[in-house]
């Protein structure tokens, strides 16, 4: 493993941490609540959140996991690219129970009935959405590069499942979309051999 790709892996990682943290201020989430009948409150910490926090989310999953690939000098695989999807999801549902709104709080908000269905209806879900919309470009692209076809299908179908759940609300789709896809062209500009045909 050369020195480069350890530095390129280093740095990969170091914004995507970045951008998960801005998207940990943008986010909006749910808190507790005494005067709700439900006792809990939405709470979006910015006017811009919904546009914001998927594209962020997105872009910091794929950089995860590009940074992880460069920093270990690992082989290029479609399938280990599956992951930032799923890391973004995470991340949209930590951020959704009150992960950086009120840390103290998240055991309660994720063991309460009325969080866990409003994080499925309500404002969350569409950010839940872009997130994986955006973590999915990366395992569409790599499968595309190492010509992986179970992969692709694969990606293809999560890229398909967010956007026909994010239907109703299609900006922070876009959004998020917008981010995987900025940061795969970083990842193809700085990391090639892992990420270009």
């Amino acid at each position: 493993m050369s020195l480069r790709s350890r530095l390129v892996g280093s740095a990969l990682l170091v914004v995507g941490v970045a951008a998960f943290g801005l998207a940990g201020t943008v986010a909006p989430g749910f808190v507790p609540s005494s005067s709700s009948a439900d006792g809990i409150a939405f709470v979006a910490p910015s006017p811009v959140s919904l546009y914001a926090a998927p594209a962020l989310l997105a872009v910091g999953s794929v950089l995860l996991v590009g940074g992880a690939a460069a920093a270990g000098g690992t082989d290029r695989s479609a399938r280990a690219a599956l992951v930032a999807p799923a890391l973004g999801a995470v991340a949209a549902l930590a951020f959704g129970v009150g992960l950086a709104l009120a840390p103290a709080s998240v055991p309660e908000m994720a063991a309460n009935p009325a969080t866990r269905a409003a994080l499925v209806s309500g404002m969350p879900a569409p950010i839940v959405a872009g997130a994986v919309v955006g973590g999915a470009v990366a395992p569409v692209v790599q499968a595309t590069v190492t010509e992986d076809t179970l992969t692709l299908l694969a990606g293809s179908a999560l890229l398909l499942a967010a956007l026909a759940a994010g239907a109703s609300d299609p900006v922070p789709l876009v959004t998020g979309g917008v981010g995987g896809a900025v940061a795969v062209g970083v990842l193809w500009a700085v990391d090639p051999d892992r990420w270009r045909p």
